[in-house]
């Protein structure tokens, strides 16, 4: 009777982890409370390794996404994925990093992110009849989510080939590096370049209400093209140093 018992329960065991392990990512999407605006199709695979084919924010696509559990995470308490996103998207997005769940929370690491930067500048407002051009790479090295951005997170942004157009001119600046680091919801970008057209530095800021601020300065170099050299006289007097200085806030 007590060998009948246990293979009973040895029974009860495997089946309940075979249906654990085969829990279909569909369903489980299907169970979820839905938020308005946000659209996902061609779920497969189980919550453990699976893809969807597109995730689309506002109507606007952002690719696919696809998923694989790391088992070695449980020994941490944490339930952790290696995820890659952005296939075929249409902002031209791609990035993968690691994502996952721990007694602290939801967290991101080791996250690499590409898009150009003009479809970042859609949700920026900008002041001058400028285009940029090139490549916004993000590098996050560690990121503890809190609503609405973050407790905690580091990492750098890079900009490159780096080209702003002007009606009266064009300048390419260069690899444009900058450090981002967020603190209790405050998050801050510090960066600089420097080649023989121009230097510049600046740092810019977003609360926990969406507010933001920027200051920068833009020195000319001796490349500087003459075309828009001739312009500058509308942004008045440089400073001792021989800075444009400027600055916004406001609220996205």
């Amino acid at each position: 009777m007590k060998g009948l018992k246990w293979y009973l329960s040895l029974f009860i065991l495997v089946l309940l982890a075979s249906l654990v392990a085969h829990i279909p990512a569909a369903w489980v999407y299907q169970q979820l409370p839905k938020t308005r605006g946000i659209d996902v199709t061609g779920i497969s695979g189980t919550i453990w390794n699976g893809q969807l084919q597109q995730l689309s924010v506002n109507r606007q696509s952002y690719g696919g996404v696809s998923w694989r559990w790391q088992p070695s995470s449980l020994l941490s308490a944490k339930l952790q994925y290696q995820v890659r996103f952005g296939q075929g998207s249409s902002v031209r997005l791609a990035g993968k990093g690691i994502v996952g769940v721990g007694l602290s929370g939801l967290y991101a690491k080791d996250v690499l992110a590409s898009v150009p930067v003009e479809q970042v500048l859609r949700y920026i407002p900008m002041r001058a009849p400028i285009e940029l051009k090139g490549q916004l790479e993000l590098s996050l090295t560690s990121l503890q989510y809190a609503a609405p951005w973050c407790e905690q997170a580091s990492g750098s942004l890079a900009w490159s080939g780096s080209e702003i157009l002007s009606p009266v001119g064009q300048l390419t600046p260069g690899p444009v590096i900058a450090d981002l680091t967020c603190q209790a919801q405050n998050i801050e970008v510090k960066g600089k370049q420097n080649n023989d057209q121009v230097s510049s530095e600046f740092t810019a800021s977003l609360n926990q209400q969406a507010r933001y601020q920027s200051m920068a300065w833009f020195k000319p170099g001796a490349n500087f093209p003459q075309s828009m050299a001739e312009q500058l006289k509308w942004l008045g007097n440089p400073n001792s140093q021989g800075r444009y200085q400027f600055s916004f806030a406001g609220k996205l």
